[in-house]
């Protein structure tokens, strides 16, 4: 939910097209942010009615909040390592390759702390229906919680009202379940029906994702390890020993 004293806000800049990383956002943070707690601990019923359901496939939802935010989530399990899945979830310049309606995404700042966890800043630009949208992220790694949030980059104007979200890889016997969920208020110059329809089908396609992208991580990583066990032939103008 909005907080009380944003909502005047709402009408300044979602309906101004004002992406500018050379000027602060028109608020500090509006949403509540997602803490790198476990799933059951922000808002995921993990229990038998969702094994009932991730037998049957990942389980994804999308739902409109008050105030026209958009809030969606999914759980899935992948036949991958939470490593693998972690270096996808990482590799933001390859955004653009497997997250629906993102045509770009460009790491602009990175640092870490004494505890390991990484603050990763990137510039995204996203194609909505006939209309792009230009944002700025702000994304907090914390390996040991085996989680990742974010929310926007309050130092540079986005075109977004504010958005917020979490990742979680937990690991599972044959590979890893991975929790996703986000809060997103979009621009107003943007029709709620096309909002709407651009979330349902970028939600299911990027799902369908994860798991091929973790395969070819995989594939690479093996074939790249078996280059190291080449038999090679011995140098010239030597023997090896009893030849």
């Amino acid at each position: 939910m909005v907080r009380a004293w944003a909502a005047p806000l709402l009408l300044t800049l979602t309906s101004v097209r004002a992406a500018d990383p050379s000027v602060a956002h028109v608020h500090q943070g509006s949403f509540a942010k997602y803490d790198r707690l476990k799933p059951s601990k922000v808002g995921f019923a993990v229990d038998d009615a969702m094994e009932t359901r991730l037998a049957e496939g990942p389980i994804i939802t999308v739902e409109q909040l008050p105030d026209s935010i958009l809030r969606t989530a999914s759980v899935q399990n992948v036949a991958a390592p939470p490593d693998v899945v972690w270096s996808l979830l990482l590799d933001f310049e390859t955004y653009p390759e497997r997250a629906e309606g993102i045509k770009v995404c460009k790491v602009y700042s990175k640092k870490w702390t004494l505890g390991g966890t990484q603050v990763i800043c990137a510039d995204y630009t996203a194609k909505i229906g006939t209309f792009s949208v230009r944002y700025f992220m702000e994304h907090t790694y914390e390996p040991i919680k085996n989680s990742m949030t974010w929310a926007l980059d309050y130092s540079r104007r986005s075109d977004l009202f504010d958005s917020v979200g979490y990742w979680y890889v937990e690991a599972r016997e044959g590979g890893s379940r991975v929790f996703y969920t986000t809060d997103a208020l979009l621009p107003n110059w943007i029709p709620s029906p096309i909002k709407n329809a651009f979330a349902n089908r970028a939600m299911r396609r990027n799902v369908a994702k994860i798991e091929p992208a973790c395969h070819a991580v995989m594939a690479r990583r093996e074939a790249k390890s078996k280059g190291f066990g080449l038999k090679l032939p011995p140098l010239r103008g030597f023997k090896r020993p009893g030849q």
